[in-house]
């Protein structure tokens, strides 16, 4: 029975840094799904997470030559994972669906440290400043639908207007407070991979 090698990580980067294919293929296969964790758990999407790990060595092998990696490999690789989590959540803020995130963020985290929870303040306040300048209908629409969790025919019986403006003014209410919020896209970003942990 042939002895199987267990390769260090530092051995495997020496090898992958003279262009050894299968061991970069090691050290994608021992990391890979730690990764994939990371940012799935972070992202709300495989898809998504896949993309951005399959980045992260993509990257690893085109810089082999020139990469240089003090300390844990392992250590290395979850920083860029939340490095690129980070950007891809600052990138998408408008597009996807975070303000969901957010909101649980805000209501469900209780950050052991006063700049977290400073910077939980200050999207709090983001967000309410961001309602107040709604127009009145607007502003009452959002907060009946997600204040007092009305539904949309319920808001329209109340309010005497159709379902539909009743669908509109949430959707302009919302995208208002993604743009408000993608000014601290960062700042989510990083409380929301905090969060994840």
């Amino acid at each position: 029975m042939e002895a199987v090698v267990i390769h260090t990580d530092e051995t495997l980067l020496s090898l992958v840094a003279d262009g050894d294919k299968e061991a970069f293929t090691m050290l994608y296969r021992r990391y890979w799904e730690s990764l994939f964790a990371t940012a799935a758990r972070a992202l709300r999407s495989k898809t998504d997470a896949a993309d951005l790990v399959q980045d992260i060595f993509l990257s690893i092998w085109n810089r082999r030559h020139d990469l240089r990696i003090t300390g844990s490999l392992a250590a290395y690789l979850q920083t860029s994972v939340r490095y690129k989590v980070i950007k891809y959540i600052e990138k998408n803020i408008t597009r996807r669906d975070y303000l969901v995130l957010l909101t649980e963020v805000l209501v469900n985290y209780q950050p052991p440290d006063a700049e977290s929870q400073l910077q939980i303040k200050e999207l709090q306040h983001t967000i309410q400043s961001a309602v107040e300048q709604m127009p009145n209908k607007m502003r009452e629409v959002y907060q009946l639908s997600r204040k007092h969790h009305l539904t949309h025919k319920e808001i329209a019986e109340r309010l005497a207007i159709s379902d539909e403006t009743v669908k509109k003014h949430i959707q302009h209410a919302l995208q208002i407070i993604k743009t408000a919020i993608s000014l601290n896209a960062t700042t989510f970003a990083v409380l929301l991979m905090q969060w994840m942990k």
